[in-house]
């Protein structure tokens, strides 16, 4: 089947005057409900029955060393906070310790939802997996949190950088214009989420206002609903949780990178709190004709009326322009030997990326590349929430989210291999698309903790979710030499770039969709006894698609992206409406307090329309959602206060998943993935910080509807092939360790890291035609402490020069590593 399938209709759409929107009634009731939390003097005042529970009975913990204070509400402390020592008692408050300010947030109390006990490189709990403030060794799930501290000693700016360490999380192209990753052998652009909240569009995110980013691998549409095959990306803002900091970082390297960040926030009244982070960067690159320039602000806000409620509000503004580039292409025997059975070429001799330097631009730059190959996105997004806990412990949180993605982007680039047999040639084509999207979401979530018996507790939590995304995808082909009969220039693989005049006037989609989505959950954390714990849940959700597509004749369409009872009438119109469960159940054993094992069942679904929901055809319609099965045993140790060392097996089974022929084509087929994983993060000694991840891991193709066979030989079929980016092993390993004692100097003043990166060989597509060869990647830091309030670090990425192939969207959309490139950054503190 293929994406130009459409549904036939006739007439035209209704112009009836439209109700007020869903968008606009979910924002007005979720500013309202907001606002309800705010108000605890009305809470006061309801009546409400006597519940009487029982003290909870103290749960026996064995003896062990205490472990680093933290800063509360702040996710854990600033970056390099010093621990307490464990072995000296806290001495007793006296008058004088109490005459300074009073702390803005309470013991425990923290601004929205996101790691715990940080120190350094680990996070002792999250609430974002299970929407309660879980310890990690109770929750049933292999997570990953990136650290505020590891973010910057690698200076990761970007989230494709910040998951690179991250045990089996590898990139994938994105065609050069957004993030996608793959998670336990499942390619996503829209399992991103920001604050526990969807942020799917398709763009390539920085890192200036985020504390954290969490990486929760194994289905989770418990708690966030459709998607997430492999796994979420989670990124933790940064918020105004009253602490002091006034920070500015320059930064300058290789390639004229130029960076600006700047972080100032702190307490204004004891009530009220303010933090404001921006950004902004220009630089260019290691490919050719490649610029960049972004930059964002952010500013937010926290009321806090008593310690029971809290109230935040936070905005952005993100810009993000560059040149858009999509990498190398391929070549392979078929170059030389035209004909060759594909069975052949596949099994015995595939093809690799095209033999040529890492700067080479495949496409055209007339007048100039930037005007001819550029991503552009514009992102507004306002966060309104508040939390309260009423007097008989029922805790209360909302959370409204209005985010206006203005995404585009236009792209020449090669879609085919070297031909040598045609003299070394390969065809250079392109295209324009529009993707622009407005996100309305509101999340509602209750939890409440209770006994049954003094040995059994429960903490109950309970919501639900409801939101409308409206999206557009406007696509034209290239013309080229003013002729739109000609949309294909060939050109010697070896003078890549090309100069002819360009425009993109073949008008190829105008797509239309309008998705409302309705939830609900309930969910029991259950510690029978201080060695075992159970969680079981389940979520229900509707999901209804309205869209509209591939009809550009239609005037009407071209001029209207409305979405009415009257669009039924118009020619391509199709909708969808799907009700899935998704549960998830896991067991938690724990022999001692330092070690827990764990088992889970967890299913998701992803409705036939796929990941972005502007690609749908009737026979997608007519299939069933895909379905996702995750089982997954693992285990979590601390062998020592803030190390972690985990690790997990697990099997995952998706059925009905959309699989790629080429960029048009694609194929119903069921997949398998199988692997296993190892981490250890943490502190290995005072002056020794590790995080260090191994993942094997096996994707199969196992079904494929009709048996898709090649054009050359009808019995060669997809099914046992690999599937596409995923690494049969990765290996990751960043080190610091700080130098000061051999110089008699005091903590922090000197330091040095290293890291490795080792990725094996991968294929892009399905068709397995094309090996990405495997690498090995060496990376470096010096860290220095120039004064108490200034210090520099020296990130060096690629120290031994390696060439190498970091992504792939396709067999000849493959993008080359960076050579080796150094970034200097300076830190001022005020």
């Amino acid at each position: 089947m293929t994406a130009g399938e459409q549904q036939n209709g006739a007439g035209g759409p209704r112009r009836d005057r439209a109700a007020p929107s869903l968008g606009k009634r979910l924002l007005l009731g979720g500013s309202l409900c907001v606002l309800a939390l705010a108000s605890d003097a009305a809470l006061a005042q309801l009546a409400l029955p006597d519940i009487h529970i029982s003290k909870p009975k103290a749960k026996h913990v064995a003896a062990r060393p205490a472990a680093p204070r933290q800063v509360a509400g702040s996710h854990g402390g600033r970056p390099d906070s010093t621990p307490r020592a464990a072995t000296n008692p806290v001495p007793a408050p006296t008058a004088a310790a109490n005459t300074g300010p009073t702390p803005f947030l309470a013991p425990g109390q923290q601004v929205g939802r996101g790691p715990s006990g940080v120190v350094g490189y680990s996070a002792s709990g999250t609430s974002t997996a299970t929407k309660t403030n879980t310890p990690i060794m109770d929750i049933p799930q292999s997570i990953t949190i990136v650290t505020q501290q590891q973010l910057r000693d690698r200076d990761s700016v970007t989230l494709q950088e910040a998951v690179s360490y991250v045990p089996g999380v590898t990139v994938a192209g994105g065609e050069g214009n957004s993030d996608q990753v793959v998670i336990r052998g499942q390619t996503t652009t829209a399992d991103f989420y920001k604050d526990g909240v969807r942020d799917d569009a398709e763009y390539l995110r920085d890192l200036y206002n985020i504390e954290a980013v969490e990486v929760l691998k194994g289905p989770s549409a418990l708690t966030f609903g459709r998607g997430g095959a492999g796994g979420i990306v989670n990124r933790v803002t940064k918020k105004a949780d009253g602490e002091s900091i006034q920070e500015l970082n320059l930064s300058g390297g290789s390639f004229g990178q130029k960076r600006v960040t700047m972080d100032w926030g702190g307490a204004v009244t004891e009530h009220f709190a303010a933090r404001l982070n921006g950004m902004y960067e220009q630089s260019y690159g290691y490919r050719n004709f490649f610029g960049l320039e972004r930059y964002g602000i952010s500013p937010t806000f926290t009321w806090k009326q008593d310690e029971n409620t809290l109230v935040w509000l936070t905005y952005e503004h993100y810009r993000d322009h560059r040149t858009a580039d999509r990498g190398v292409n391929s070549t392979g025997l078929w170059s030389v030997f035209p004909g060759l059975p594909t069975d052949l070429m596949t099994n015995y001799a595939p093809g690799y990326p095209s033999p040529v330097p890492s700067w080479f631009f495949y496409g055209d730059a007339n007048p100039s590349a930037a005007q001819v190959n550029y991503s552009k996105v514009d992102v507004n997004s306002v966060d309104l929430a508040g939390e309260h806990k009423t007097d008989f412990g029922l805790e209360i949180r909302d959370h409204i989210l209005f985010a206006n993605y203005q995404k585009r982007y236009q792209n020449t680039f090669t879609d085919e291999p070297v031909l040598l047999y045609e003299g070394g040639v390969n065809g250079i084509t392109g295209y324009r698309h529009n993707t622009p999207r407005q996100n309305i979401i509101n999340q509602l979530d209750f939890v409440y903790r209770f006994e049954t018996t003094p040995e059994v507790k429960h903490t109950v939590a309970f919501g639900g979710e409801v939101g409308h995304q409206s999206s557009k995808s406007d696509r034209d082909f290239a013309c080229f030499n003013f002729d739109c009969g000609t949309t294909e220039v060939d050109t010697f693989y070896l003078t890549p770039t090309i100069y002819n005049p360009v425009n993109y006037g073949n008008v190829a989609e105008r797509r239309r969709s309008d998705l409302l989505t309705a939830s609900g959950y309930v969910q029991d954390q259950i510690a029978i006894t201080q060695y075992l714990d159970v969680i079981a849940g389940v979520r229900y959700d509707r999901f209804d698609l309205k869209f509209i597509g591939n009809d550009y004749a239609n005037p009407n369409l071209a001029a209207s992206g409305d979405m009415d009872e009257g669009s039924a009438t118009i020619d391509g119109y199709i909708r969808t409406i799907n009700n899935e469960w998704s549960p998830r159940v896991g067991v938690v054993v724990k022999p001692n307090p330092q070690l827990s094992l764990y088992g889970v069942y967890s299913r998701s679904f992803l409705p036939p329309s796929g990941d972005q929901f502007v690609l749908i055809t009737p026979n997608l319609a007519a299939l069933s959602p895909q379905g996702i099965e995750n089982y997954e045993i693992g285990f979590k140790a601390e062998p020592q206060p803030n190390l972690f060392f985990t690790g997990a097996l697990y099997l995952l089974n998706r059925s009905n998943q959309p699989l790629a022929v080429n960029s048009v084509n694609f194929v119903a087929g069921n997949t398998k993935t199988r692997g296993g994983e190892i981490g250890v993060v943490g502190q290995m000694t005072d002056k020794w910080r590790v995080s260090l991840g191994y993942a094997h891991q096996i994707g199969l193709i196992t079904a494929i509807d009709g048996g898709a066979p090649y054009p050359n030989n009808p019995l060669q079929t997809d099914v046992g092939h690999k599937t596409p980016n995923v690494p049969l092993d990765t290996f990751s390993w960043w080190n610091k360790y700080d130098l000061s004692s051999f110089f008699d100097a005091g903590p922090g003043v000197l330091g040095v890291g290293l890291g490795l990166i080792y990725n094996a060989k991968f294929f892009p597509e399905i068709d397995n035609a094309i090996i990405v060869p495997g690498y090995a990647r060496v990376d470096g830091a010096l860290y220095v402490k120039l004064s108490e309030k200034v210090s520099a670090q020296l990130n060096v990425e690629n120290l031994a020069g390696a060439h190498y192939y970091v992504a792939a969207s396709a067999d000849n959309n493959i993008m080359p590593g960076s050579p080796r490139r150094a970034i200097v950054t300076l830190r001022a503190k005020f």
